[in-house]
């Protein structure tokens, strides 16, 4: 997986992290470990041109990445090792919080429509 691109509207939910959750599950047999650098690659927000406000984004991609099992290795590089039983127990409270969410945008889908 080379990258993740949510729509504006559906970021800040934590689906990066659920989504790269279950690419990891999908792709890990026969891997010894796994490489990211979590960071901000959708340049057009005109709101991540404060500096401050880019820190909080990107600290906010990194702390998703840890929850999931990543740990710091060097500079921006966090590894994960696929045999983390924390990926396991982290995979099953992402698909929680994911089919909560799901569960919410179906009940404002329908009261927009009954409208």
């Amino acid at each position: 997986m080379d990258r993740v691109s949510l729509d504006e509207q559906w970021r800040g939910h934590g689906l990066g992290a659920i989504l790269a959750t279950e690419a990891i599950h999908r792709l890990m047999a026969g891997c010894r470990a796994v490489a990211c650098s979590p960071g901000v690659t959708d340049l057009s927000s005109d709101r991540l041109r404060n500096r401050a406000e880019w820190d909080r984004v990107n600290a906010k991609i990194a702390r998703g990445g840890e929850r999931i099992g990543f740990r710091s290795y060097t500079g921006t590089v966090y590894l994960l090792s696929p045999a983390s039983l924390e990926l396991e127990d982290q995979r099953e409270a992402m698909r929680g919080r994911l089919s909560a969410l799901g569960a919410s945008w179906r009940l404002t889908q329908a009261r927009g429509t009954s409208s």
